[in-house]
């Protein structure tokens, strides 16, 4: 294999692995926005906090949001729909403050038994919307408590953050993912393109040395 017949291949691993490095350079930027590892939980009244542990039957509850970072102003709005939906009307709404870590709950409060779902906006939103399904269930004794059991709240439910929502309005709405979920796809993508241009160089060599052979 002479060295002018090499200088095709080496080209390739190149551009392979400098592909793979402005991926990797670039995947914080393309795959982590405000917000998107943020999760909202529904919590009956009393749940010992911080608890990330859903519960889908309550009967006077709150939400707990987790991993909100970085969201411009610092807090998140939460809508109650029926569900299923009846109209685009939320029943009520509100506000979640979130502190430094992007955690944060609103007050307790009740609804009608039946099934509801609750969904999350903020500033800046660039993903889907956060969401949970839950069913109101006062009258069969579903509310339970922060842990599990039957019966009425623990007591240790933090203090809410944020003010009382509003009730009745639709006002017009909006997981950062982590650098390192972004680092580490930007990684494998990298390490994928220069296995690949690793192996067609291998594959020429070996058909060229056939070639000779015959």
């Amino acid at each position: 294999m002479t060295a002018l017949s090499v200088r095709p291949l080496l080209s390739t691993l190149v551009a392979g692995l400098a592909l793979g490095a402005v991926t990797l350079a670039g995947a914080p930027a393309a795959f982590a926005a405000p917000g998107d590892d943020g999760d909202i939980k529904v919590h009956r009244k009393g749940t010992d906090e911080p608890d990330q542990s859903n519960h889908p039957k309550v009967c006077e509850f709150h939400f707990a949001a987790f991993n909100f970072r970085d969201i411009p102003g610092s807090q998140i709005r939460w809508d109650i729909y029926n569900q299923p939906p009846t109209n685009s009307e939320s029943l009520r709404d509100g506000l979640i403050a979130l502190n430094t870590a992007g955690t944060g709950y609103s007050p307790d409060m009740s609804l009608p038994d039946g099934q509801y779902k609750v969904e999350v906006t903020w500033t800046g939103q660039m993903g889907a919307k956060k969401s949970k399904v839950f069913r109101v269930d006062c009258e069969n004794g579903n509310g339970g408590n922060g842990n599990g059991g039957p019966g009425g709240g623990n007591g240790h439910h933090k203090p809410p953050h944020g003010p009382v929502g509003a009730g009745g309005g639709g006002v017009a709405q909006t997981m950062a993912a982590e650098e390192g979920s972004a680092f580490g796809v930007g990684s494998a993508l990298a390490a994928g393109l220069a296995g690949t241009a690793a192996l067609v160089l291998v594959r020429r060599s070996r058909r060229r040395r056939a070639d000779g052979a015959a």
